[in-house]
């Protein structure tokens, strides 16, 4: 959405209202040729979470880099995401209730739009919704690789779950699994080893199900914080890390990601209550500390040390004098947790605002 009434339209980030979620248009598209090149080299597809962004738009871009889609959490997301003319989506959880399944169904004619599912319940809940639409839902099967959230837990329910899908009629599509509580392993040996085992369930499972006699299209695993591991082990057919293309202080100091922060929060300097202390305008509602702190990238040394609703602590080192109206920039601890408090970003190129991007799929939790 390029608005250009918009008031932050041509704005410069140290003129900005604040706070502010702003994206570098630039290195977002680098990101997303970093990803989607790597998968090609690797022979893979690329379907990119769009947890942390939320948006349509910056959908596309990914889709113009290279993607074949996209991965989404709730139904919710991919309506949104289909509106905006994605039509390829994932959704990476089992839809939970009738209503759900009913509406994933509907979708059907206006996007491919699979889900996975762990249970013969999930699977009777896909087909009343899909007779009652008259549309197919795909279904992938996902398998607990380790997470311990959901998914079945042994090879042996892949293949008869497998078996029950195309009994029932509804399309197969493949197999998914998550590596999620491993990407923050500090070894690189040890992360590696330790993804291969996990990821092997999944792959073990799609090649049980097609010595029973049935094609499995779709090996589906990896997240920003896993994808150069990931990406190598034979049988996986596509990767689904996104967040990456935003970046955050978790994937770079947790997990030993390198691409560039695409994502900052901009707040403005509102009190100086003594020389080793600003008070900002951005607390919790707008720049959380889920999982780590946000971190200032115009004053080196600095720290966030306490962060209230409306309001931030940031202790100062020796010589620096910051203003009262200045404008600082922040690198978020966490995107997801960060992203989903804003309604829009502003895109920003060398420094400008160039667009107004809504978070379109912000509170679409069903």
């Amino acid at each position: 959405m390029n608005d250009r009434q918009h008031p932050s339209i041509g704005l410069e980030v140290s003129s900005l209202p604040t706070p502010s979620l702003v994206v570098d248009l630039d290195a977002f598209e680098a990101n997303c040729s970093v990803l989607a090149g790597h998968m090609a080299r690797r022979g893979l597809d690329w379907r990119p979470h769009i947890k942390a962004h939320k948006s349509p738009l910056l959908a596309q871009k990914m889709v113009e880099a290279g993607a074949i889609g996209v991965t989404c959490a709730k139904v919710g997301e991919a309506e949104v995401m289909a509106a905006g003319g994605i039509d390829q989506i994932l959704i990476a959880n089992q839809p939970s209730t009738e209503q759900a399944w009913l509406r994933l169904a509907e979708l059907q004619e206006s996007a491919w739009a699979a889900a996975t599912i762990d249970s013969p319940e999930h699977l009777e809940l896909a087909k009343v919704a899909s007779h009652s639409a008259g549309q197919s839902i795909p279904l992938l099967i996902e398998v607990d690789i380790g997470m311990s959230r959901a998914g079945v837990r042994s090879t042996e329910d892949a293949v008869v779950l497998a078996e029950k899908i195309v009994a029932s009629g509804l399309p197969f599509a493949g197999v998914m699994g998550y590596e999620g509580h491993l990407l923050t392993i500090s070894s690189t040996d040890e992360k590696s080893r330790a993804i291969n085992e996990a990821v092997s369930r999944v792959v073990k499972a799609a090649e049980a199900i097609r010595d029973s006699g049935i094609d499995v299209d779709i090996v589906s695993c990896g997240g920003t914080g896993s994808f150069e591991i990931t990406s190598a082990i034979d049988g996986v057919t596509e990767i689904q890390a996104g967040g990456g293309c935003l970046m955050d202080r978790f994937y770079r100091e947790m997990c030993g990601v390198d691409l560039a922060n695409a994502l900052f929060a901009v707040a403005a300097v509102g009190s100086r209550p003594t020389e080793r202390e600003a008070i900002l305008d951005a607390g919790w509602k707008a720049l959380p500390d889920k999982i780590m702190k946000p971190i200032c990238v115009d004053i080196n040394r600095s720290e966030v040390s306490q962060l209230y609703a409306e309001h931030m602590r940031l202790d100062l080192p020796d010589g620096s004098d910051p203003q009262i109206g200045d404008r600082l920039k922040f690198i978020p601890g966490y995107s997801d947790a960060t992203t989903v408090l804003h309604n829009e970003f502003l895109g920003v190129r060398d420094g400008v605002v160039v667009d107004v991007i809504p978070l379109a799929a912000r509170g679409a939790l069903q």
